[in-house]
Order: structure tokens, then sequence, then C-alpha cells
């Protein structure tokens, strides 16, 4: 007799490389997802940081502005005598003629006071001054037209957005802004010749730039560019301890030299004086102050 035995199913192996080549892929995903998860997290990181840190920046960029325009703000209450404050409301609206930047009106008005005030502590008389345009005599209005010529090449730099004037701006202004800075964190570590120097180079960098109009420079006289050059350079050091904070932005500093330049300008071309000081300028500089 046969005995039949019952069927036995094998197990069914797994195909070993399949094993491992699943097992792969599973791994390999997960490592994706983490190497994902990481790459995400690491961009977020970055861009949270960039994001801060361009608000931090541009924080320190508006405080900066604006300490500049209330330093402006401040020395426009300064106290001048009436015929004063005509030459200064007589810059102002030959600015506004000429379409200087409106941004740039409150430090043109801030540095015209400064040069005022400066003129008010003396002042001496230029021998050989230039000469006068003749629509300047005839309609007795030579402080609004030598104002009104220096407004026009002001418009094109102030506070102008083109990269040609912002760069012009920077230029002219960097030495000035530079011992701003350093004159408002720590005074006594910015030495006379330091001050003279940033304050030659600023006027010279300006006396540049208004030389270009031919009838500033037949007002002013050609042999009188170095003393008015001296001149301004004079009264930019007198006006440090009140206008260093108006000076530390490159486009704040170039409205207050403009006024300052414009006010001188017109000083020696319309009454051919110049601030007592001006002419030991050259020989002692701010160690002379």
């Amino acid at each position: 007799m046969k005995i039949k035995m019952p069927k036995t199913k094998m197990p069914k192996i797994p195909n070993p490389v399949k094993v491992v080549t699943d097992t792969a892929k599973d791994v390999a995903k997960e490592t994706t997802k983490a190497v994902d998860t990481v790459a995400d997290t690491t961009v977020n990181i970055a861009n949270t940081v960039a994001k801060e840190t361009t608000n931090a920046a541009d924080a320190v960029a508006d405080a900066t502005a604006k300490a500049a325009k209330d330093t402006a703000n401040a020395i426009k209450k300064t106290t001048i005598n009436a015929a004063d404050a005509v030459k200064v409301e007589a810059t102002k609206s030959a600015m506004a003629t000429a379409k200087v930047a409106t941004e740039a009106m409150d430090e043109i008005e801030a540095g015209s006071i400064l040069a005022i005030k400066g003129l008010e502590q003396g002042a001496y008389a230029v021998a050989d001054a230039g000469e006068l345009i003749a629509e300047w005599v005839e309609a007795n209005y030579c402080q609004i037209g030598v104002s009104l010529a220096l407004g026009t090449i002001f418009a094109a730099l102030l506070y102008r957005p083109e990269p040609a004037s912002q760069a012009t701006t920077v230029a002219a202004t960097a030495p000035l802004s530079t011992t701003a800075i350093l004159y408002l964190s720590a005074k006594e570590t910015v030495g006379a010749i330091a001050l003279g120097t940033a304050c030659d180079l600023t006027a010279q960098a300006f006396v540049e730039l208004i030389w270009i109009a031919s009838d500033v420079r037949k007002a002013i006289g050609e042999k009188n560019k170095q003393i008015l050059t001296d001149a301004i350079a004079f009264t930019l050091a007198k006006s440090m301890d009140a206008a260093a904070g108006a000076m530390i932005v490159p486009q704040s500093c170039a409205a207050v030299v403009a006024g300052i330049v414009t006010t001188i300008v017109a000083q020696l071309a319309c009454e051919r004086t110049l601030p007592s000081g001006a002419r030991e300028w050259a020989s002692t500089g701010a160690s002379g102050l």
C-alpha cells in the first residue's frame, strides 16, 4: 500500500539582488529627502540672515540720513540779522528756480547760514575782484544771479539718481564725510592736518565744479580762484563743530557744501569780500583756527 505524502509548498526565497536594490533605493530616497530638507533649511536660514542683514543696513542708513537732516534743521534755527537773512532767502529762491532737488534745500540753507555766520565774525576786502555780468548789475540782483548760475550746476549733482552724479558726489565729498564721521565719534583724534586736508580737498573739488561756468569764473576773477578755495576750506573747518552731523552722508554733505560755496562766491562777486582768516588758511590751515 502506497502512502501519499502531502505536497509541501516550498517558501519563496527573495531574490537577493532585488532586495539589495530595493533597499538601496529606499536609502537613496530617504537620503535625498534628508538632503533636500537640509538644503531647504539652509536656504531659508540664508534668506532670513540676508533679509535681516539688509533690514539692519537699511535701518542704519535711515538713521544716518535722519541724523543729517536733523543737524541741517538745527542749523536753520540759527539767528542771523535781517540783511543776511535776505541773502539766505535769495540763495534758496535761486536754487529753487534752478530746479535743485527739493531734498537738498534744507542742507543748502544750512550751508548758507554757516557761511553767513563766518562772515559775521569779520571779512576782508578783495582788491582785484572779478567783473560782474552786466545784467546782474543792471537788474541789481547780483546775489540771485550768482546763486542761479551756481544752482544750474548743482541741480545736475545734488540728490540725483544718475550713477555719474552719485559718483561725482561721493568723490567730491569723501574726504569731508570720512572726517566728519571720525569727528563725531572721537573729535580729539582728528588732528589739524587731517581736518585741514579734508577741507582743502573738498573745497578744491567744488571750485573745479563751478569753474566750468564762464559767468561764474568772470565774476570771481581767474586770479581769485585760490583765495576762493581757501575761503571755502576755512569756512568748512570753522563749521565742523556745528555741521559734522550733516556731513556724514555724501548727498547731504554735498548740499551743505553747495550752500557754503554759493554764499561765499556771491559774497566775493557782489561785495568783493571774503571771511577773515581765509587769507591765512594757505599757510596755517586748520591749525590756525
